[in-house]
């Protein structure tokens, strides 16, 4: 029994009518029927008192019992010595109850009444709300909202029930059927909410009957879209079934609906149909594009099955089984048959072709089988999938295919990996196949260092002496031979390879801050193919003959290698300008190296032109191995590496936390060597190479280039003299300029107008990964391929504008037909960003600029604007490989569920 009055004065005879109320309370409730006891929880003397009416077992069962538990029966008779029997309008669960203005119990009508931010908790059932009345007698609950001085709803109340969640203006409820009614109330199911004048809660607490009905993805109290419907039916996490429905944009009816809707909700893995997405194409018509079936085979095996079909013809198929198996393994297959017809039939450009492309992907669990791991990445297809399909145009621009399969097993002192390795070109319909490709190698052994081990071993006792080898095949064919013909061309085409390499070191003491490290290496190359060429003086040409066979050569080299480093600070001593000290880190390192010429006798000077021009060239070109060189070496080789940073100190700190370390260059590296055996060229070329980061980081730049030490002739061939003799201070002083590399970029964005949203999306990053990793092969590739195509869809509002930028320039000689040097500029530039023209509208693009044709190889730009639930997004490619040309207008809802729901219009043209 409980009675609360909060805030209010009580008098002498409020007092008595208390007592006398308690009083006749008793009195009433102690009449009850023999053997029926009443329990109320509120009481804490809850256990009723032993009566004479109850069996208390007999000697002769108290001794059963005994022996039944020495036996360790697991059936045991007992008696019930209470045998007590609850009133039958008793809850079947305690009721908790709170409220911050009043509460209030009334004892005759059996009713309680809570004031002020309310809460009832029953079982699952939670209800908070500014007034609930909870009638005990009848189990009827009613709750309302808070309202206004007008008598309107200012605040709806909240109700859960298990895991339905309701807010409404008033909810009537049964506390035992579970039955209940609601006034406009709001549920939300995953992304879907549904807003209800009249809700009819049903028993089963997961389903529900709505009238007059909006149901929408948009969180808002009063939705920007909504579909309307009269009627409707829910059921929590399985489908929503309503009559007819039509949708309101801004609460302005459409003349359009469906006259009836099935709505899944299911979560999960269930079986279903994907509904399609209507589309339009030049080339291919009006057509249906996504349309298929999803079917679980098993708890390890499901598979889905699109088609796009379109009124000129064409079809498009594809089959996705997924596979997967916790800790084990998982994987899929891909299978795309695509049928293209364009343009009709007896017209000059009607074209019909049939193509494939199968894709297979696995990944073993490495903690399936620790020390093994398998992974296959199999892309295969006809040379025509790519090159007509207009079924997915970003595929037309991609002219190169590949697939790799890598099984490798770690031993305790080595390792073996076989590998399977594909190379498709779909322009000259070329394909190269490697298989098998096997690697083994063996960890560094030390066969003198003693089995107990120990710190002061003898220096013959460091020597250690380790394995690599590899085992190459190939072949290659075009796709579109005969079977009679592909069988020939594997024949010859066939060619193998095998490289050994066994090299021997010393891990010698470090003398102070030199360390001294000798070696020497064996290396052994089989090949299975040897060319050679013959100048023809009658058709004035080069012949060639290719003889198979098995060939070997072999190489041994000796090495001692010397490293230190060097450290240099400069401190300064005004402080004003905020730089503390320069250091600058010198690592030298010069090697001592001899290799004889073992190779010799296969090289040949060829003679490849009239003029008796000869160049030396080796009988193992065109092999799976490069051919080892032709002249002996022993010198030295030496290399400079070299950074520089500065320490500066934060402006207005003098402390020592107010420093921080300003990288000014990375790296700085300088090689090249000395050849004392050799009868010319002694000098080798020398590499320079620097990478720095400027902007705190923002903009990185690396660099590269190749000078020689000689001059060239008019076929631009290095001659016996020296580049920089006779020739003033430039570029040219200090060697031949040979080849060059640069790359800078740079990657800009503006401040975020959401710093948590930012730490969200850093947390959220690994997960997003996760979702698609558990993608099958063509939901990846979908996806994939849809954010390619539609950049405007996939914009960060909380940004106001982003740019990443990267310039490329690569200088290099390539060989002509009459084996002199060209040089070859290859420069370009690529640029990706977006801008906010207000909170809502962003526009962006990206583009690739060719500075050797001085042509835009490709621009696409696009425009979106953000309007909460939906998105408008227009995405535009002016320019493309190949004369392509593309436009697309896209208005589409956020929300996953309705993600086939969108108006969108599409054009593609080709040619120039």
């Amino acid at each position: 029994m409980y009675y609360i009055l909060k805030n209010t004065k009580i008098s002498s005879l409020s007092w008595l009518l208390l007592l006398f109320c308690i009083f006749i309370n008793e009195k009433v409730f102690s009449q009850t029927k023999k053997n029926t006891a009443t329990i109320n929880t509120t009481l804490k003397d809850s256990v009723p008192p032993l009566r004479s009416s109850i069996k208390l077992p007999t000697q002769a069962e108290i001794a059963a019992y005994d022996s039944a538990k020495k036996s360790k029966q697991t059936t045991i008779n007992t008696v019930d010595t209470f045998n007590v029997n609850y009133s039958k309008d008793s809850l079947e669960a305690p009721i908790n109850r709170t409220a911050i203005d009043s509460a209030i119990f009334l004892v005759t009508e059996k009713k309680f009444i809570l004031y002020g931010k309310a809460s009832t908790v029953y079982d699952d059932n939670t209800i908070e709300a500014e007034f609930i009345e909870l009638d005990t007698k009848q189990e009827i609950l009613f709750a309302k909202g808070l309202t206004d001085s007008s008598g309107a709803i200012a605040e709806q109340i909240n109700m859960k029930m298990g895991d339905q969640s309701v807010t409404a203006d008033s909810i009537t409820y049964n506390t035992k059927t579970g039955k209940g009614l609601s006034h406009n109330s709001r549920t939300k199911n995953d992304e879907l909410f549904i807003q209800s004048e009249t809700t009819k809660l049903l028993g089963d607490r997961k389903s529900f009957y709505g009238y007059n009905n909006k149901f929408t993805t948009c969180n808002l109290d009063e939705p920007h879209f909504c579909f309307h419907t009269k009627k409707i039916k829910v059921i929590n996490g399985e489908l929503a079934v309503s009559n007819y429905a039509y949708p309101e944009f801004e609460g302005v009816p459409l003349p359009i609906g469906i006259p009836f809707g099935i709505y899944p909700m299911k979560k999960g893995q269930h079986s279903g149909l994907l509904p399609p997405q209507f589309t339009t194409n030049d080339d291919l018509g009006i057509g249906l594009e996504g349309l298929g079936y999803y079917k679980v085979l098993s708890p390890y095996w499901d598979v889905i099955v699109r088609t796009n079909i379109y009124s000129y013809g064409s079809w498009n198929l594809i089959v996705s089984p997924t596979y997967r198996k916790r800790y084990k393994y998982n994987g899929g297959f891909n299978l795309n048959i695509q049928n293209v017809k364009q343009n009709f039939k007896g017209d000059a450009d009607f074209v019909k072709n049939r193509s494939f492309n199968f894709m297979w992907n696995h990944t073993a669990d490495t903690r399936a089988r620790p020390g093994v791991t398998f992974g296959a990445s199999v892309n295969i297809q006809k040379s025509s999938f790519n090159t007509l399909n207009n079924f997915n145009v970003n595929r037309r621009i991609n002219n190169q295919v590949g697939s790799s399969i890598n099984w490798a097993k770690t031993f305790k002192q080595s390792n073996i990996t076989i590998a399977a390795n594909h190379s498709q070109n779909t322009l000259d319909n070329l394909v190269s196949v490697a298989f098998p490709t096997v690697t083994y190698s063996i960890q560094t052994l030390y066969p003198f260092a003693p089995k107990e081990g120990g710190t002061n071993n003898k220096w013959y006792e460091k020597i250690g002496i380790a394995y690599n080898g590899s085992l190459n095949t190939r072949y290659s064919f075009r796709d579109n031979q005969p079977i009679a013909k592909l069988l020939q061309a594997l024949r010859d085409t066939f060619q193998w390879g095998a490289n050994h390499n066994i090299p021997i070191q010393v891990a010698l003491p470090t003398l102070g801050p030199i360390q001294v490290t000798p070696g020497i290496s064996y290396e052994e190359r089989t090949y299975g193919l040897k060319t050679e060429r013959v100048w023809n003086g009658t058709t004035k040409k080069i012949d060639t003959t290719l003889r198979k066979g098995v060939y070997q050569a072999r190489q041994l080299g000796f090495n001692l290698g010397i490293a230190t480093a060097l450290y240099g600070t400069y401190q300064f001593k005004k402080k004003g300008h905020g730089v503390e000290a320069i250091r600058h880190v010198i690592r030298p390192s010069i090697g001592i190296a001899y290799t004889p010429n073992m190779n010799a006798r296969y090289y040949q000077m060829l003679q490849v032109d009239t003029t008796g021009f000869k160049v030396p060239v080796n009988v193992f070109e065109n092999n799976l191995f490069t051919p080892f060189g032709n002249q002996r070496f022993g010198g030295i080789n030496f290399g400079i590496d070299q950074n520089l940073e500065m320490k500066k100190r934060t402006r207005g700190d003098s402390t020592k936390e107010g420093l921080r370390k300003v990288m000014l260059i990375d790296g700085l590296s300088i090689g090249g060597g000395y050849n004392f055996l050799a009868d010319s060229f002694q000098l080798s070329d020398v590499t320079i190479s620097m990478r720095t980061t400027l902007a705190n980081g923002k903009v990185s730049i690396n660099g590269s280039t190749t000078l020689s030490p000689y001059a060239a002739d008019n076929r631009n061939r290095k001659i016996q003299q020296l580049a920089f003799q006779n020739r003033k201070f430039g570029l040219g002083s200090f060697g031949r300029f040979l080849g060059a590399n640069l790359a800078m970029s740079t990657q800009l964005s503006g401040g975020s107008k959401d710093k948590k949203n930012d730490k969200q999306k850093g947390k959220n990053k690994d997960y997003t990964s996760d979702q698609t990793l558990d993608m099958n092969m063509d939901e990846q590739q979908r996806m994939s391929e849809y954010i390619n195509a539609n950049p405007a869809e996939f914009v960060d509002f909380n940004t106001p504008w982003d740019l990443s930028l990267s310039v490329a320039i690569t200088l290099s000689q390539l060989p002509r037909a009459d084996y002199s040097l060209a040089t070859q500029v290859t420069s370009n530039v690529n640029f990706n960003g977006n801008f906010a023209l207000t909170p809502k509208w962003k526009v962006g693009g990206s583009g690739f600029y060719d500075f050797k044709t001085n042509t835009i190889q490709q621009i696409t730009m696009f425009i979106t604007r953000e309007m909460h639930c939906w998105q408008l997004s227009i995405n535009l490619v002016p320019v493309a490989p190949g004369g392509f040309r593309s436009f697309n207008i896209t208005l589409n809802p956020k929300a996953g569920i309705l993600r086939d729901l969108k108006v969108n219009r599409t054009r593609y043209f080709y040619g120039e």
